[in-house]
């Protein structure tokens, strides 16, 4: 039966070796169970659907175990195998030396190993012992409820028989050995009872026999005194130091033999030190990767895979002060450095973060230039291209962005360099094809407003109105997606302008001064009162006319008075400018006394 302080400790290898392997595989690929029967045995499975390379897996399992001097100076065995499979594929033994490369043996064939049956349960029968049944196999899986547990089964190893007659001397040399039967008897007996003396002393003479058991007593009053001691550690040589004063006690303890009568409290203060001895060692592994991890962080780094490095580093120093036990002396000591270690790897993380994010900015503008393309090449419309150029204008400000110090830096130039001509070109482009847009719309304006003056007789407006929007068509390159659209649209104002041209030509022969003047008698009645109503001007365009202050006046002292009175004034004189304009036909358009227009007529379309 093993200790429970053994298979805690058997437990926490398993652990530590599992955490080693991610280095192979960071998924928690593989899993590992050990176990102690004469020598350390170490079981590795992992998914059939994952390919191993057991070499590999093997050598960081060996590097693991030789850090560790608790496994120092011992046969190792080593197995692998898939998930669910009870026979390894693969087998090692490991010699483990202090500061000296290890030694393995590999099993020449795997499949050897099926006469052991090496993978059912966890069972470790003695040597020379039959394997048991499997009905007798406990049922508590390593891995899970499906899968079988770790047996080691030795051989019955059978001792060469020896016949010592069958290397007997011939019968001429009988005679000789018998005479010299009596001296050999003599040597023998001398030989026996210096054996039995010599085994007497030395069990007699070792530790812990006879005499107070030293080595003993010092042990419990390290673990007495421990607690103090434990409260006195400020650095790293502290550790080593207290560290070194456990191992010392501890290899005392081991020396004390199984028939001394102090073996079994030995074996239980170095299993208590041993313990505390593990929780030393994983502070001193901490202390040792974390001052590695300070020294590569003070200095200023922008590279990406330098800073995962040093993350890598942190997260090393961190995981074995998160192994310290709760209960452990050594709790609070560590509990202050991890607070140190994980602000120092939040430091790094938020560097990480910070040039990742360049990164980010620039693979996100890479794919925005491809959007900005396929929105470019399959542009039908002067919008589809505007919307490519926003597009483009976007990918450049982002890549303009990245600053010198991120190691984004040189790729945005790259990008930059491609990118930059497209905008440049695709610009050009828009505002020429926008420029197209704005002459074809504003001659499309211009002659409206033409139409307009032909509809009120003013040919001379209407002809360069139609004037003006043919030179601002013929504006519209030939290259332009509008110039075919333009093209009927010049052809039917260039046939207008004639027509106006015409009509103004008309005009002036038959002189149409003649409806001027009768205008003009028309709006000086209507004007003229007792007080002056309006002023008016006439011209080929418009009859305009300005109310004057003193009617303005006059309206308003009489408005609180008789405010009907007023009103159907102003109604009539409204409809007499009316009938006015459309004599004339031309529009009429009436002001204040201030210069503000309070009423526009539009002639009535006479018939033609």
């Amino acid at each position: 039966m093993k200790s429970a302080a053994q298979q805690e400790d058997l437990d926490f290898l398993s652990s530590i070796l599992e955490e080693s392997l991610l280095e192979i595989s960071q998924r928690n690929t593989f899993e590992v169970k050990c176990v102690v029967k004469d020598q350390l045995m170490v079981l590795i499975q992992h998914p059939k659907t994952i390919t191993v390379d057991t070499e590999h897996v093997f050598a960081v399992v060996a590097k693991t175990l030789q850090s560790d001097t608790a496994y120092q100076t011992q046969e190792i065995q080593m197995f692998v195998r898939h998930t669910g499979i009870k026979l390894p594929y693969a087998q090692k033994t490991l010699y483990i030396v202090p500061n000296i490369s290890i030694n393995s043996e590999q099993a020449s064939n795997p499949s050897d190993l099926s006469d052991y049956d090496v993978f059912s349960d966890f069972v470790l029968p003695e040597l020379n012992q039959e394997p048991l049944p499997q009905s007798s196999l406990s049922s508590e899986g390593m891995f899970d409820s499906s899968a079988s547990l770790l047996t080691i089964n030795a051989s019955v190893v059978e001792e060469e028989k020896f016949d010592p007659f069958e290397s007997a001397p011939p019968n001429n040399q009988t005679k000789k050995s018998q005479r010299s039967f009596k001296p050999l008897l003599i040597g023998a007996c001398v030989l026996a009872v210096t054996t039995i003396f010599g085994a007497s002393g030395y069990f007699l003479m070792s530790p812990c026999i006879l005499s107070t058991c030293k080595e003993l007593q010092t042990a419990k009053q390290l673990q007495n005194s421990f607690p103090q001691l434990a409260n006195n550690v400020k650095t790293e040589e502290d550790l080593l130091k207290l560290q070194q004063q456990l191992d010392v006690t501890i290899a005392s303890l081991q020396r004390i033999p199984g028939w001394s009568p102090n073996h079994q409290d030995a074996v239980q203060a170095a299993t208590a030190l041993s313990s505390e001895s593990q929780q030393i060692k994983l502070l001193t592994q901490a202390l040792q990767l974390g001052a590695t991890a300070l020294r590569s962080s003070q200095s200023t780094s922008n590279d990406i895979n330098e800073l995962q490095a040093r993350s890598k580093l942190w997260r090393s120093s961190i995981a074995p002060l998160e192994a310290i036990r709760t209960d452990s002396k050594f709790y609070g000591f560590a509990q202050s450095k991890l607070s140190l270690f994980r602000s120092g790897l939040q430091s790094v993380n938020v560097q990480t973060l910070a040039q990742s994010r360049w990164q980010k900015k620039v693979n996100d503008a890479q794919a925005a230039a491809k959007v900005a393309r396929e929105r470019e090449t399959n542009a039908k419309s002067l919008l589809d291209l505007q919307r490519a150029l926003t597009t483009w204008q976007i990918v450049v400000n982002a890549l303009i962005a990245v600053p010198q110090t991120s190691p984004a830096y040189a790729e945005a130039r790259t990008l930059l360099n491609d990118y930059q001509p497209r905008l440049l070109t695709l610009r050009d482009r828009v505002s020429k094809q926008e420029q197209a847009a704005t002459s074809l719309a504003q001659a499309v304006a211009t002659a409206k407003q033409a139409e307009q003056y032909e509809q009120q007789n003013q040919w001379q407006s209407a002809t360069v109105r139609w004037q003006q929007a043919i030179n601002t068509i013929k504006q519209i390159p030939p290259e332009s997606p509008l110039y075919n659209q333009a093209q009927p649209l010049l052809q039917a104002y260039a046939v207008a302008f004639e027509q106006a041209q015409t009509k103004l030509q008309t005009m002036m022969v038959t002189g149409a001064t003649a409806s001027t003047t009768s205008t003009r008698a028309d709006l000086e009645k209507t004007c003229k009162g007792s007080v002056q109503i309006c002023n008016f001007t006439v011209d080929e365009r418009f009859i305009t006319v300005r109310i004057t202050p003193e009617y303005e006046k006059t309206l308003e002292s009489n408005a609180p008075q008789d405010v009907q009175s007023v009103q159907k004034h102003l109604e009539t004189l409204q409809k007499a400018l009316e009938v006015i304009g459309d004599n004339a036909n031309t529009a009429v358009l009436v002001f204040d006394a201030q210069g503000q227009q309070i009423f526009t007529h539009i002639p009535r379309q006479s018939p033609n």
